[in-house]
Order: structure tokens, then sequence, then C-alpha cells
């Protein structure tokens, strides 16, 4: 029996000696090298490589965008009161943002702004999914040892390797400023062409999108955490492709929408109107152009906005006191387009199964 222990701990050995290194050296989402971020056709951890790299450059930047990856087309540049970085990552979500902002001010990174973009996705997904996914697995700061260890080990799992081979050899870099650009500002290629395929209108919707109460106290607690630490906090919606918003609506959006009236103010760009409804606009239904960011910082920033986008809601300015202008402005549309508006009684916090 002592032998047959002796012998698998050496094969143990054997294959950490082999396979780690291999891991390490590899590293399909950055996770090891997220100093030199390597664009090999696998999705990074942005968000473990965004907050490593705020954490090891605490004065850097004093002003953070916050989202899902509709914010990564943002120039931050033009975001003219503080030093912006982008923080937007895969299906960012209020409760990831909620722990980065606490773990930053853990760290003693001053935070003179927040901007922080929110839509459907904000509402539908659950963190607790992203748990297993490697491309937005959230490090655990404060967790044990263990926790820490935990993280790194599951990306030397040797299928993912495998996989990621694949995809890595396949791969062509047509983006040499990647890696230095994600450490720099954090967005997106902004000189990327808009080139919507008309014939493919589907929605941005995934089987595991369900209308999700917490997020509305998860932002609510990002209110509060600003107010006590002297923040500039801008809230606004997501400017939702108007394929992706049919479905969204359909499914308690505009009602999501009223409620977060009730936890802050916030700049409306969601709805059907002259940017939504124009695929020119968007990459597919999920991502809009820096062009269409580029008019939410000039409304938000600078108090800019076109009249008629006004009149249909796209920048709006929403409070407790006007919400239901908005949304009547947004039942209104929905009707015109002859869709159910209001099936959240239906879906509220519904299981797959259910």
């Amino acid at each position: 029996m002592k032998l047959f222990i002796k012998k698998c701990t050496v094969f143990f050995l054997i294959l950490c000696l082999i396979f780690f290194p291999l891991g390490v050296g590899l590293d399909p989402y950055n996770i090891f090298h997220w100093r030199h971020i390597r664009n090999n056709g696998v999705e990074p951890n942005k968000s473990y490589v965004k907050m490593m790299n705020i954490i090891n450059n605490p004065e850097r930047f004093d002003s953070f965008l916050f989202g899902s990856s509709r914010a990564g087309f943002f120039d931050v540049s033009k975001m003219n009161d503080g030093k912006y970085y982008d923080m937007a990552y895969s299906e960012g979500l209020p409760g990831e943002h909620l722990q980065n902002i606490k773990d930053m001010l853990d760290r003693g990174i001053k935070i003179k702004n927040i901007t922080m973009g929110v839509d459907d996705i904000s509402y539908f997904v659950d963190p607790d999914f992203h748990s297993d996914q490697l491309y937005r697995k959230a490090f655990p700061w404060d967790g044990t040892l263990s926790d820490k260890a935990g993280f790194y080990l599951s990306y030397l799992d040797l299928i993912t390797l495998s996989q990621s081979i694949e995809v890595i050899m396949d791969h062509k870099n047509t983006d040499p400023g990647y890696g230095e650009r994600l450490l720099e500002t954090g967005t997106e290629n902004l000189s990327i062409k808009t080139d919507f395929h008309y014939d493919k209108t589907d929605p941005t919707w995934s089987d595991y999108y369900y209308p999700r109460e917490k997020s509305l106290e998860e932002i609510a607690e990002i209110v509060s955490i600003c107010r006590d630490n002297n923040i500039n906090l801008r809230i606004f919606t997501n400017p939702i492709n108007g394929y992706t918003y049919q479905k969204d609506i359909a499914n308690g959006y505009i009602v999501f929408l009223r409620r977060l009236a009730d936890v802050t103010p916030y700049w409306n760009f969601s709805g059907f109107n002259n940017v939504t409804l124009d695929m020119t606009n968007y990459y597919e239904t999920s991502h809009f152009s820096p062009a269409v960011a580029d008019q939410v910082i000039d409304r938000i920033y600078n108090d800019r906005g076109d009249t008629e986008l006004l009149r249909q809601g796209f920048g709006m300015y929403v409070t407790k006191e006007n919400v239901e202008e908005l949304t009547d402005i947004l039942y209104g549309q929905a009707v015109n387009f002859d869709l159910p508006v209001d099936t959240y009684p239906d879906t509220l916090n519904k299981t797959e199964e259910e």
C-alpha cells in the first residue's frame, strides 16, 4: 500500500512538472500574463486583468466606467472630469461592479467618479452563473489562500488547455494594439467599423435570462457606498438594439426602468428611437458603436442632446418625479410595435425549470 501511495505521489508530481508550466505558458485567458496581454483568440478574463491593473497602479486613474461589454466602446478620454479607465467586461453585472468597488476602496484606491451603464443584462443575469465561466469568473480578492489557489488551478485544466490550443492555432491577430489598449484605457478597438448583417436579426438573448430583483438592491448599495465615500456616481441605461429590446420589454424590462428610478436618478437611452432602430449603429444586436457612445457621453457630460431623440426618451434624465413620463413614452412605443409590454409578473425570478 505504501509503495502504491509513493508511485501515485511521484506520478502526480511528474504531471505537475509537465502540465503546470504548460498551462502557465499557454495561459489562454491571460491570467498569468496580465501585464503582457496576448491577443490569442480566447476572450481574456477582463474582470481579473482590469482589477489587477488598477490595484497595481493605484494612482493612475481616479474615475471608472463600469458595465457589460457594451460599455467597452466608449472613448473614455472624452469623459472630461477625471482620469477614466473602462472597467467593462463580458456580461459585467451590478453585483460584480459592487464587489470591484469594495475591493478598490479596501485597497486604498481613491475614486473620484463612477459612471455605470445598466441594461437588460444587469437585470436578467445572476452573477452566480459566471462562477464556472473562465472568462467571467470573479477572483476572490478577500478570500482564503485556498480560494485563490482554486481560482488559478481552474485555469490549468487539461481539457480547457486542449480546446484553447485549437482556437489559438486558428487565430490571426488583426489588432496588434489589443494588449496595450486593454491596460491603457480598458476599451475595445474604437476604430472597428460597424458591419451589421441584416439577415441576422435575432435578439441577443440566452436561456438563463430571468428578471432578478436583487440587481436593484445591488445598485442601491453602490449608490450608498458612493454617497458615503464622496464618489460622484452617474448611472445610465444602454441604448439596446431594437431587436433585443423587443424581447426585453416582453419580459419586464420597462418595469425595471420604473423601479430603478426609486433607487437612483439615471439617464435613459433605452427604447425604440432613431438610434436603436438604425442598424448601422450596431455591430450586431448587442454592441453599439463608438459613435453612439459619443452621443451618450455628450448628453451626460456636456448636457447636449438632439430634440427629437429626447422626445423619444433617448437621453432623458429620469427621477422618481418624472419616471411615469418615461414609461408612458416607452409603453406607447411598444404598443405601436404591437408587442406585449408587461409580462413581468409571469417571469419574475422564475427558474428555467419553472
